[in-house]
């Protein structure tokens, strides 16, 4: 039994939707957190270092399950150089330990914008091959 390029076109397209998802999910945590750092001491443990890095580790591994055979498919780098910006930004942010702040919240925004923007172009970029290979 083969895999069909139909069936292989949908798990990739899921998977742009799981990351563009998944990156929207680090974003509001990242967001809220910092919010509510300064009204409810227990949000604490919401901002543990381990989550940021385990919200970054599904970023990278969906990322490049999607991106990588993606960029196969369709030849654009466009996806896979917003992904890596919007990953490099939120590495270098948690290395560098940021304090809660509304620079960091807008730091956040722009690497989650870059990981969304990733995602979706890939999935535009996928789908348009799919309607040119049905032609």
């Amino acid at each position: 039994m083969g895999i069909s390029i139909q069936n292989t076109s949908a798990h990739r397209l899921s998977l742009d939707l799981l990351g563009a998802t998944a990156s929207l999910a680090c974003a509001v945590h990242c967001a809220v957190v910092a919010l509510l750092l300064g009204v409810l001491p227990v949000a604490s443990t919401l901002a543990a270092p381990w989550i940021d890095w385990v919200f970054l580790a599904a970023s990278l591994c969906i990322g490049l399950a999607s991106l990588v055979p993606g960029y196969h498919t369709h030849r654009q780098p466009i996806p896979f150089a917003l992904f890596l910006a919007g990953l490099v930004l939120l590495v270098t942010m948690r290395a560098l330990r940021l304090a809660p702040s509304a620079a960091e919240v807008m730091l956040v925004l722009v690497a989650a914008t870059c990981l969304v923007s990733a995602h979706w172009w890939n999935r535009s970029m996928l789908r348009r091959c799919a309607c040119e290979a049905r032609v």
